[in-house]
């Protein structure tokens, strides 16, 4: 169960389908102007950390203590996570739309990664060998390495033909990774974003008879 503190600032859905994707989709709407960002501060952010899971509990009490003993510097690495998830958000739009990436996009995103590698190690688990946080290297940007190495793996690893944005304007514009069988998911999610556009088409089609 994760510490109290850190779940007090819940972000309500996760439909990215990659924690890169749901880091992204931290602010109620891409299509539109946001009214409210799920990532307000510091502590805002450790606690979407702790609900996808970014980190194990002695991990995230480590940040916490360092965020309390670092104010200023808790407050400018939320600063950098903010500047990072709108440059990954322009970044994936550009895959999405075919286009180049933004200037700076896959620079920041390697230097992050690279800055992550430096703060894991390789150790042997029953199944094979995998990286694994190194807890007395973590420091304040750690979230950001975290989903660096998320969006690294995205990006040279999958289909990316089937990273799409929830059309607008009914849409969110939320970003997710399409896994179903035959590539045809359109929306974040038809409880979310498809049921009220088929109920925005379902009414207009009444108010059309009724004229």
């Amino acid at each position: 169960m994760h510490d109290a503190r850190i779940a007090a600032w819940p972000v309500p859905f996760f439909f990215g389908g990659r924690t890169c994707l749901d880091f992204v989709n931290t602010v109620n709407s891409r299509s539109r102007p946001a009214t409210k960002d799920y990532l307000s501060d510091y502590a805002a952010l450790l606690g979407w950390s702790g609900q996808v899971d970014l980190f194990d509990a002695p991990s995230l009490a480590r940040l916490r203590t360092l965020a309390e003993a670092d104010r200023r510097g808790a407050e400018a690495s939320h600063v950098r996570a903010i500047r990072f998830r709108e440059t990954l958000f322009a970044l994936f739009r550009s895959v999405i739309e075919g286009c180049d990436p933004p200037e700076g996009g896959l620079e920041e995103l390697s230097r992050l990664a690279g800055e992550a590698r430096q703060r894991q190690r390789l150790a042997r688990e029953p199944a094979g060998f995998a990286w694994n946080w190194d807890e007395c290297r973590l420091d304040l940007d750690a979230p950001l390495h975290a989903v660096a190495l998320c969006a690294e793996a995205m990006l040279t690893g999958d289909d990316l033909g089937r990273l799409k944005a929830c059309p607008g304007p009914d849409g969110c514009g939320w970003l997710f990774f399409d896994e179903t069988k035959n590539a045809s998911r359109r929306w974040c999610s038809m409880d979310h974003c498809g049921g009220t556009a088929k109920a925005r088409r379902h009414a207009a089609r009444i108010r059309e008879k009724r004229a």
